[in-house]
């Protein structure tokens, strides 16, 4: 699921650049930062629960259809994601143009 190819988002009259890294077998991190000359900025980053469906295959071959959401998180992520997890980084404080330590959003 990971993707190192920085894709753009405009949030709230912003352009921002995000991608998608593996954290691990059941978590992946958004990092988000402000789209614009001079940086670097202060970059935002979330770890957010997905479940690789192909280190899954055979439970989920297995499991009863209507079980599968209540066990794994296989939905990737989105740019609506994308543009939740920027607007609650700046409810926490976030400041995309300062240079700095980034941001980390806690886990869900």
């Amino acid at each position: 699921m990971g993707s190192r190819t920085p894709r753009g988002i405009h949030v709230d009259g912003r352009d921002y650049r995000w991608t998608v890294r593996l954290r691990d077998a059941a978590h992946v991190d958004v990092r988000v930062w402000l789209d614009r000359p001079g940086g670097p900025y202060r970059r935002l980053i979330a770890t957010r629960r997905f479940d690789d469906p192909w280190l899954h295959y055979g439970v989920l071959l297995g499991a009863p259809p209507e079980r599968i959401a209540e066990v794994f998180q296989l939905e990737p992520v989105k740019p609506a994601l994308v543009a939740d997890l920027i607007r609650a980084g700046h409810a926490a404080g976030w400041r995309p143009e300062e240079k700095g330590a980034a941001l980390l959003l806690p886990a869900e």
